[in-house]
């Protein structure tokens, strides 16, 4: 639970610490203009009565306001702000000229190559700046492995080329069954195929 200023200033008197006694006085100066709330300023002119320390710190500190409140108001000379202000503007004008930013000194650099323009200059460096940013972006390519659809793949054709005589035989078949249904190869009596043997 945080405590009010009051309650911290509270707890150091009845303490009486080292740390209550600056907190006193770090608020002496409203103690003494009066800016205090009612039960802040008792607890600070009770702490007073008890602290002979902060009792004289609370002396030295009205003496000081008292002397400062006795001194003779002067009034302000007329032109002393228009005196300023052209003593400021006279002192901006006499201060070399600051050091532009980079890009405009590169800028100035490049215009005054011959033959190139700051703007296409500017732009084709650009360009090539970003052309190598792309191509080191991107990095070294590494070949990757194939995936297991294509080893599926490569497995099957290699069981088919192993047995690729098997297969061919398996096709004369075929085509064999597709001769037997062609008219030229019925026999004449019976409408039989002709048999192969």
């Amino acid at each position: 639970m945080a405590r009010s200023p009051a309650h911290a200033l509270a707890a150091g008197v009845v303490s009486g610490t080292m740390e209550s006694c600056d907190r006193i006085q770090d608020r002496l100066l409203d103690f003494i203009e009066g800016e205090l709330a009612d039960g802040e300023f008792r607890q600070i002119e009770a702490h007073l009565a008890r602290c002979a320390r902060c009792g004289r710190e609370a002396a030295a500190l009205r003496e000081t306001v008292a002397r400062v409140r006795d001194l003779p108001v002067s009034a302000v000379p007329d032109g002393l702000l228009d005196g300023l202000a052209a003593a400021v503007q006279k002192r901006i004008a006499s201060d070399p000229a600051h050091r532009p930013p980079f890009w405009q000194r590169l800028a100035r650099w490049i215009g005054g190559l011959p033959g190139l323009q700051p703007v296409p200059a500017v732009s084709a460096a650009a360009a090539l700046g970003l052309l190598l940013a792309i191509g080191l972006g991107q990095g070294p390519r590494v070949p990757h492995a194939p995936s297991t659809g294509d080893g599926v793949v490569a497995a099957e054709s290699l069981s088919i080329a192993q047995n690729l005589d098997l297969l061919e035989q398996f096709d004369l078949l075929e085509e064999l069954d597709v001769l037997e249904q062609l008219p030229l190869l019925r026999s004449p009596a019976g409408d039989q195929a002709v048999k192969r043997g």
